[in-house]
């Protein structure tokens, strides 16, 4: 609205004006917007229309509503008569007299009488303050009781961490039982809480200058206990003496006074907190997990709890940033992600992890040990997460640069070249990755459910075979023993090892196609051409796989073309079914039943994991006597599978039903069926 008023006067201070018949229009029909006033419509309001059961009604409507009519009549009250503005009505006389109902001010309001003519209308002043500023409202004292989760974890690190800053030595944590009643006693030597008052004040620390700048304290600990019965003992070095405070669990939210006492022990603090029903669970695992990674030595019970280092196990350990960063070649804590030890209290943060190539088990990972480094700071009020800052990424980045110092003390790596290149980015000199692939192994439909462990090529001449669909894969790999395959071991590529020298002067096939003959036509396959829906499987002439080769990776290698014939071929054909596939074999193959079903099985067997199916095993199986039979019709006859059919179903449901020693002889026909034994 001031926006609505600078071309009309200067103001000396911020303020807002409205002309008094504007702002009184604008009042009158915030209940009958000019719209839908009974005089605009022949004396009757209109019907509102029904909402449809798909109708959602928008809670703020009217209140958007009302707003938009105000803005409309001010603009045009405002555009018709400039000379309204000069009057300003303090909004202390006006708003306070206004009826809402009839839209009138004053005296007369009540009985619906007008008393706002041009000789009565009064000033209205909205100022505006020159500045605003953060502040903390009391509102969120009512609130303390949420501003933590309240499970026992949460409130023993802040407790731990408390004690850790006042100079602890060490910390005694006690179950006691009274009357039933269970209590449980936080205890420190360190220094005590000097003022008392500063104890609840929300937001404020009162640690020294060392502890706030190292660790950025932001006084909210205490109200972790928030809606929990506490009674709290300190020492207060100034005073001379101890205090003691008894919080109820209401108290927390009231920003009611609390009387204190005199407290009874002589030096550090005491807390002692009515045990809630849900702390019994676990108490003891979360109080030892807690001490496992803490700086100071904790008792429970009398007990003292194990401690190690949170480096324990690593590698080898750096310096950088204020900090202590391990490496390690196995992810520690891929589980839960707890990669920083902030003083004992153990958060999560993405940290860089390094994979080296599928040959290799190394993960390389870190743990990040925080000795000083107070630009890293925690997500308030929980602390269980690092925030994201300028100082995290330059640690990120240190932690990196250790990860690679690390590998460079090992034996080689197999590091992926754009690793290898930002390890030289960060300034740490590595050699190439070893030398080596993996044995070449043809896809199979049925790879999506994992492949078998990488086997190392044997020293050598080898090819890289590019990843192809499992029918192309399949028809070379019976192409294997034949020359120029034969001279070489063929291996995986490995496209993460590119950039490598010695990787990029190993020949590779750069495509792989296939030609079929039959009946003095030629068909062409490849992984983007499909074969004729009406070329029936069945026997060929010819089938000749062609290939292209390179002899290194680099641009403008020599070339060189190779044919070999081979004796069958599965063609998917844009398809996974037996029934949809083209299965070729030529009449010169010597192809078997048995091998053709076995790649048959290869190329297209792909079970289905929907709860419906049945189990692998038996998918399998299932596929496998199909594939053997279909390659017995296409090989033999149908004659010939019809056999074959027979000869599985009565190996399967028959044999067990022989007895041992015995022969049985059955005669078949479509409507009859004899068995009887043999004589011996």
């Amino acid at each position: 609205m001031a926006a609505s008023y600078m071309g009309i006067g200067r103001l000396s201070s911020p303020t807002i004006m409205l002309p008094a018949s504007a702002s009184h229009h604008i009042m009158r029909h915030r209940r009958y917007p000019p719209a839908t006033t009974a005089a605009s419509h022949g004396g009757h309001l209109p019907r509102a229309p029904a909402l449809s059961h798909r109708s959602r009604p928008d809670p703020f409507a009217s209140s958007r509503a009302i707003a938009a009519q105000g803005r409309a009549v001010s603009h045009r009250l405002i555009g018709s008569s400039p000379s309204l503005c000069r009057t300003v009505i303090p909004a202390a006389t006006v708003l306070p007299n206004w009826h809402p109902q009839t839209g009138m001010k004053g005296e007369g309001a009540a009985q619906g009488r007008r008393t706002d003519g041009p000789s009565s209308r009064p000033e209205m002043i909205m100022p505006l303050p020159a500045t605003i500023q953060t502040a903390v409202s009391q509102d969120a004292i009512r609130r303390a009781s949420r501003l933590f989760s309240g499970d026992s974890r949460d409130c023993f690190q802040e407790l731990c961490q408390n004690a850790r800053r006042a100079g602890a030595t060490r910390i005694a944590i006690d179950l006691t039982r009274q009357d039933g009643r269970f209590s449980l006693h936080v205890r420190d030597d360190g220094c005590g809480i000097d003022d008392p008052a500063a104890l609840l004040l929300l937001g404020h620390s009162g640690w020294d200058h060392d502890i706030a700048r190292s660790e950025d304290p932001a006084g909210m600990g205490m109200f972790s206990l928030a809606g929990r019965s506490v009674e709290i003992q300190s020492f207060s070095p100034s005073a001379g003496t101890a205090w003691k405070v008894r919080i109820p669990a209401q108290a927390w939210d009231s920003g009611a006074p609390l009387a204190l006492e005199q407290g009874t022990i002589g030096w550090g603090t005491l807390i002692s907190i009515e045990m809630p029903d849900d702390w019994h669970f676990g108490l003891h695992s979360i109080v030892a997990d807690i001490a496992l990674h803490f700086p100071l030595p904790m008792t429970m019970n009398g007990v003292l709890q194990p401690r190690e280092d949170f480096l324990k196990d690593a590698l080898l350990v750096d310096d950088a940033c204020g900090c202590r960063i391990g490496g390690y070649n196995l992810d520690p804590d891929w589980q839960d992600g707890r990669r920083i030890n902030f003083h004992g209290l153990r958060v999560k943060c993405p940290l860089p992890t390094i994979r080296e190539v599928k040959d290799s088990f190394d993960h390389w990972a870190v743990r990040i040990d925080i000795v000083d480094a107070p630009e890293i700071h925690l997500v308030l009020p929980a602390r269980k997460d690092v925030i994201e800052s300028t100082a995290l990424k330059v640690l990120r980045e240190a932690a990196e640069r250790a990860l690679y110092k690390f590998i460079a003390t090992q034996p080689d790596h197999r590091l992926p070249f754009s690793a290898w290149r930002r390890a030289h980015e960060l300034g740490v000199a590595l050699p190439e990755a070893r030398s080596g692939l993996s044995m070449w192994r043809p896809e199979t439909a049925d790879d999506c459910h994992g492949r078998a462990s990488a086997i190392m090529a044997p020293q050598g001449a080898m090819l890289i075979v590019p990843t192809t669909d499992p029918d192309i894969a399949q028809a070379l790999a019976l192409a294997r023993d034949k020359m120029p395959l034969q001279d070489f071991h063929l291996v995986e590529a490995e496209s993460s090892l590119q950039g490598y020298a010695w990787y990029d002067e190993v020949p590779i096939i750069e495509q792989a196609s296939l030609r079929i003959h039959r009946d003095g036509a030629e068909y062409h396959y490849d992984d983007e051409t499909c074969l004729p829906a009406d070329l029936a499987s069945g026997l060929v002439d010819r089938i000749v796989a062609e290939l292209i080769v390179a002899n290194t990776r680099h641009e403008g290698a020599l070339r060189s073309i190779h044919s070999v014939e081979i004796p069958a071929l599965v063609c998917r054909n844009g398809g996974w079914d037996l029934e949809e596939a083209i299965i070729l074999a030529t009449h010169e193959g010597g192809m078997k039943p048995d091998r053709l079903g076995r790649l048959i099985y290869a190329t297209l067997f792909c079970s289905i994991d929907d709860g419906d199916s049945d189990s692998w095993e038996t998918q399998s199986y299932t596929f496998e006597r199909d594939a053997r039979q279909e390659a017995t019709r296409i090989l033999l006859g149908e004659d010939a599978a019809v056999l074959e059919a027979i000869s599985i179903n009565a190996r399967e449901h028959l044999t067990w039903l022989i007895p041992q020693n015995r022969k049985i002889v059955i005669h078949a026909e479509r409507d009859a069926f004899t068995v009887d034994f043999l004589s011996n």
